[in-house]
């Protein structure tokens, strides 16, 4: 850690502490982490967010990178959170111990978002971070308007393709993970029918190729830039299966990246590629 001094320590302990006992809205508020970058780039009032981490302002990792154009950007180092004396810090359950303890040391209130694994995970999430900005109802707007999107995209009819969500370097999403869950509520199968906590496996091409599924939904992190990690996508015997047999859609990172809200426009494209393999008698 950088030098810093202990009367700007003392100083932002007292400003801590006196935006607690006004029990005021926070003011001046500093986002740490890509997840809460998001949360908090909707629900701020306007000119409360004063820094967001770095990956907030990417149009590649951020479906909110439009608003926080103009917002400083951080590293989620100690030292570049308290040059804004913030009265509150948004950061995630799994930021750096060292930062969120100093945080709490100092007394500066930190609130912390969570995985989200299931629809019920993304409402709290915006009910934690809307509660600590004192914006409950516009976070009761925002999960209400998560939820009518949701409910657009289902489809329950009868048709069930099979499909498999398929990543940059080979990871398959397993049916207990958000995007598992998204493919089964647009009316999919999974063809990757295993289970686990960090939500993907990595099956061989030939596997893939094996499980023959009806639509293959390709994750891709920065289209249209080549790398290492997506070059399995473009394995000649994976490119013939993509090209002859199979349904494709693309889904941008920046969507499904936190598990935010935004995955409704996830379940959107899921949506619509149901509804183009099936016919409109499928659509729910």
């Amino acid at each position: 850690m950088t030098r810093i001094s202990m009367a700007l320590l003392a100083f932002l302990a007292c400003l801590a502490a006196a935006a607690s006992a006004r029990a005021e809205p926070p003011q001046r508020v500093v986002s740490i982490n890509l997840c809460s970058d998001i949360l908090a780039a909707e629900l701020a009032a306007p000119g409360t967010l004063k820094s967001v981490f770095r990956l907030g302002r990417d149009p590649h990792d951020s479906a909110v990178a439009h608003l926080l154009q103009d917002v400083p950007p951080n590293d989620g180092r100690i030292e570049d959170i308290l040059p804004f004396a913030p009265d509150l810090v948004l950061a995630h359950r799994y930021t750096s111990p060292f930062t969120l303890d100093l945080l709490g040391r100092i007394g500066i209130p930190v609130v912390t978002v969570k995985d989200a694994r299931t629809f019920a995970d993304i409402r709290d999430n915006i009910e934690t971070v809307a509660a600590a900005l004192g914006r409950e109802a516009e976070g009761a707007a925002l999960a209400a308007r998560f939820d009518a999107e949701m409910e657009a995209a289902r489809r329950t009819g009868p048709a069930r393709p099979t499909a498999i969500l398929y990543q940059d370097l080979g990871g398959a999403v397993v049916p207990n993970s958000i995007l598992g869950y998204i493919l089964a509520h647009a009316g999919f199968d999974n063809v990757i029918r295993e289970e686990n906590e960090i939500g993907l496996v990595y099956p061989g091409i030939e596997d893939v190729i094996a499980l023959r599924p009806n639509l293959m939904a390709i994750g891709i992190y920065r289209p249209g830039q080549p790398s290492q990690a997506s070059a399995l996508l473009q394995h000649p015997a994976l490119k013939l299966y993509r090209e002859r047999y199979t349904h494709e859609v693309d889904l941008p990172a920046r969507d499904w990246n936190c598990s935010t809200r935004f995955v409704t426009a996830i379940a959107a494209r899921l949506a619509a590629a149901h509804d183009e393999m099936t016919g409109p008698e499928a659509t729910h």
